[in-house]
């Protein structure tokens, strides 16, 4: 492929360089929202412009009225209707791949348009078909249509170069954008093993800014579990596909949308949101990337392109710009050889389950319910080809995975990527790993017991002055009754009562009488009646301590005996005239 450079000044648009994306070029325009997609918009010729996403698309259509839109809602039908009616000019098409290959190609056929002569085709944010394709197929299917066009582009600010030979045979040019000055944003990357804790640290200093926080997961699970863990109810919206709106709202989580509307003061966006959409404020957001490998795999991204595109939706700029990651050195990873030997072998062997003959139409059957099992069925086209894009998926799932597995790693990806980068590391006592353990439910009663007062004790090591609030702040509510055990208990006790809930509780409630039997009052009642080195019959003892108790009004049910005394001193066991008596020892208050 042959490559090309051409120079952008600060201030100018893509129009003030070119005047129209030329064909056969891969247009890497290095920037986002320098205008690709417009100038095509308004390009002197038909159009069919791909968009990953819907949001992009509604966004275009709010710009430019005259685009027809082609997503759910809109019919074969409707595009045939659009093509037949009468037109001041050129006619431009927006659509996502599904409704280009469902809705707009059949249009073509059936109203005889030759599509492939009279109409340029655009893919926008073209690294998308690379990086989706592996659990999104559908966005593969214009790709082979694409090469039938006379007049073809691929635009990114992002592009990852194909694989795929044609754009070679083609004579395909990448085309770069070059600015002339500094574009980069400052970009702080913070790899810590307590994504949760960095988090809560920048929304406190988010909220005392006053400025509004967007946060990119791509995960409707895990950002759920974060809204109720950081108390977010109230002041926050997801942004997200219609399907994870539907599951939200089955979770009774109203505030969700799968289109933009006015933000609220902390949004969550997955990646439907994460490129080619345009959102214009007035007003400059902190933007957060969360990535969380162990609870959410699929929020692991690519710092050279989705954590560009991600920060890149926002038209007005940035306030702050923050990733928020962990790692793990267990994450898979192969290298490219590798992974080229495994699909290289796969492929030989499904190709010769493909070419076995069949002599009757149960073998060719049988034949095809054994290659429809295989899984290197994803890895070939309708027509049986290659798909060279699901190989360079592969690849790029291997790549980032491997970014990941170190923070050395992640640095080094960090490198290459068009940011003033800063790298923070934050370590915590519990980490990302100790909370889905806690949280996993895979611990019976007792293992949860003894697993969060192993955590409580590292908190309270880590900071010795912990409080409670501080304590349940960094578990959650639900684990309320292990913080107070904790608290008031301590590690060692817990341990003796062998992490069983219900000693615990038992002890727990004998610990808050014992807090009322031990006041200051009671102290100075005690020590007013008894003294180091008295002799005192029990049964005296034991009376006296029992109408205290009844006169301040303490709920005591059990029994007044020797352990109420010995609160208050230390006693030896002696006899008096006969009878059992308490020798007192040393006070173990002084007031």
């Amino acid at each position: 492929m042959i490559y090309k450079e051409l120079n952008i000044k600060k201030g100018e648009w893509l129009s003030d360089v070119i005047k129209e994306i030329p064909t056969n070029t891969i247009l890497n325009k290095t920037m986002t929202g320098c205008g690709a997609t417009t100038l095509e918009i308004n390009a002197a010729r038909n159009s069919i412009i791909i968009e990953p996403n819907v949001p992009v698309i509604v966004g275009k259509k709010a710009q430019h009225s005259f685009l027809f839109a082609v997503y759910e809602g809109t019919s074969k039908e409707d595009v045939k209707a659009y093509l037949a009616g009468e037109s001041d000019g050129y006619r431009k098409i927006i659509t996502t791949p599904e409704g280009f290959d469902k809705k707009v190609l059949p249009a073509m056929y059936e109203t005889d348009t030759p599509i492939f002569e009279d109409y340029f085709l655009l893919f926008d944010e073209c690294e998308k078909t690379i990086q989706d394709v592996g659990y999104r197929g559908d966005i593969y299917l214009p790709v082979e249509d694409f090469f039938r066009f006379k007049n073809k582009a691929m635009v990114s600010a992002t592009p990852i170069i194909p694989s795929d030979p044609r754009f070679a045979e083609q004579g395909f040019e990448m085309l770069r954008i070059v600015p002339t000055y500094d574009y980069r944003q400052p970009l702080t990357v913070c790899i810590t093993n307590n994504t949760v804790r960095v988090l809560r640290i920048l929304l406190a200093r988010f909220d005392k800014e006053n400025k509004k926080t967007c946060i990119f997961l791509n995960s409707t699970d895990t950002t759920l579990s974060l809204i109720q863990t950081l108390k977010l109810q109230g002041r926050c919206k997801v942004f997200c596909s219609e399907k994870s709106v539907k599951k939200l709202k089955r979770q009774d989580f109203s505030e969700v949308s799968d289109n933009l509307m006015e933000l609220a003061e902390v949004n969550f966006f997955t990646s439907r949101f994460y490129s080619a959409v345009d959102i214009k404020l007035n007003y400059q957001p902190n933007v957060i990337v969360l990535t969380d490998v162990f609870r959410a795999p699929y929020s692991m991204i690519d710092p050279q392109t989705e954590v560009v595109q991600a920060i890149g939706r926002f038209r007005n700029g940035v306030a702050q710009a923050y990733h928020i990651t962990n790692t793990s050195d267990s994450l898979p990873c192969m290298s490219r050889e590798a992974l080229n030997h495994q699909l290289t072998s796969a492929e030989n062997i499904y190709k010769q389950v493909a070419a076995i003959k069949t002599e009757n139409d149960i073998e060719r059957e049988t034949l095809l319910q054994a290659i429809g099992g295989m899984d290197y069925k994803r890895f070939i086209t309708r027509d049986g080809k290659r798909n060279h894009f699901m190989w360079d998926n592969a690849w790029e799932d291997e790549k980032i995975s491997g970014y990941y597995q170190s923070p050395s790693a992640l640095e080094a990806a960090y490198t290459d990527a068009p940011f003033h980068t800063k790298i923070h590391h934050y370590k915590a006592p519990v980490t990302d790993k100790d909370r889905l353990r806690r949280q996993s439910g895979r611990l019976n009663a007792k293992e949860l017991w003894q697993e969060v007062t192993a955590q409580l004790t590292k908190l309270t090591e880590d900071k010795p002055d912990a409080e409670a609030s501080y304590l349940m702040e960094e578990l959650g509510d639900e684990f309320s009754v292990m913080v107070k055990a904790f608290m008031q208990l301590g590690a060692k006790r817990i341990e003796t009562l062998g992490y069983d809930r219900r000693k615990i509780e038992a002890a727990l409630g004998c610990d808050a009488e014992n807090r009322l039997l031990i006041s200051e009052k009671m102290q100075q009642a005690v020590y007013g009646r008894f003294h180091t080195d008295d002799i005192v019959p029990a049964n005296e003892v034991n009376t006296f301590m029992r109408q205290l108790i009844s006169d301040n009004g303490i709920p005591f049910e059990a029994r007044v005996d020797r352990k109420v005394i010995g609160l208050f001193f230390e006693l030896e066991d002696c006899k008096q005239g006969g009878a059992r008596a308490f020798k007192f020892g040393r006070k173990k208050f002084e007031f």
